[in-house]
């Protein structure tokens, strides 16, 4: 059975956003990463400005510490 091109296109924006979502969250780890680094905030502030919980933030860095990071 064909389905024609509308369900590839559907599929191709589909890998496409998913890609582009997994760049920005890569991205902001990063830039949290570095913030917690510097050690100019607190984690309630970083999670605030990354628009995160700070569980969620509290749990990056508990990552990166097991990382060796």
């Amino acid at each position: 059975m064909y389905m024609g091109g509308a369900l590839i296109e559907t599929e191709a924006r589909r890998i496409l956003n998913s890609g582009r979502n997994e760049g920005r969250n890569e991205g902001k780890r990063e830039v949290i990463e570095g913030l917690v680094k510097m050690g100019k905030l607190t984690i309630e502030e970083i999670a605030e400005c990354a628009n995160l919980s700070v569980a969620e933030v509290k749990q990056l860095v508990e990552s990166w510490m097991t990382q060796g990071k």
